[in-house]
């Protein structure tokens, strides 16, 4: 008896499970489909619920940003795509393609950088339309001395093969990240 009542508790509590992720995805689809049509309230209501239920989906974190971004809430923005950089990239389903970066022009530095010793990351977050042109860039974390506005033309002309879904064509976010050392 008593192993019939653990198996059905477990069985329960992994129909909860996957209520939960199923609710997630569903959240985050809705979220950026909204997001996509422009109607960036709605996609952060629905994005984050996403990330309530899933607090390591980076996707959703990436377009909640991105959403922020769009409605002028930039602090929220920023610490939506921090939360987005520390996640892992999950893996990708068999028919879906990740954003694949085929040129990545050099951010160029600047006299007074190198004058005043300056170094460390600029971290923008990236829209890769589908039709393969860059669409929005956000500074996330930025370098003092005109570098982040070497980084940011540099990052306009980045050339890329858009990211795949269902065999056609997709938008995406990504974090773009350019470092800056001196010698």
């Amino acid at each position: 008896m008593k192993l019939s009542y653990y198996k059905f508790i477990l069985v329960f509590v992994f129909v909860l499970l996957f209520a939960s992720f199923t609710s997630a995805q569903t959240e985050s689809n809705k979220g950026i489909e909204l997001y996509e049509k422009g109607e960036y309230e709605t996609a952060v209501e629905h994005l984050q619920k996403a990330i309530e239920t899933d607090k390591k989906d980076r996707n959703s974190w990436l377009y909640l940003g991105m959403s922020l971004a769009r409605l002028k809430k930039g602090n929220e923005a920023v610490r939506a795509f921090k939360k987005a950089d520390e996640l892992p990239i999950k893996d990708l389903l068999e028919n879906e393609r990740a954003v694949k970066i085929t040129a990545k022009p050099r951010a160029n530095y600047t006299d007074l950088a190198r004058q005043n010793n300056t170094s460390g990351t600029v971290a923008l977050a990236v829209e890769f339309g589908a039709d393969g042109n860059i669409k929005s860039i956000i500074l996330v974390q930025g370098l003092p001395n005109g570098l982040v506005e070497q980084t940011i033309s540099a990052a306009r002309k980045i050339k890329f093969e858009p990211a795949i879904k269902d065999g056609k064509s997709v938008a995406a976010i990504g974090i773009v990240k350019y470092s800056f050392t001196i010698y």
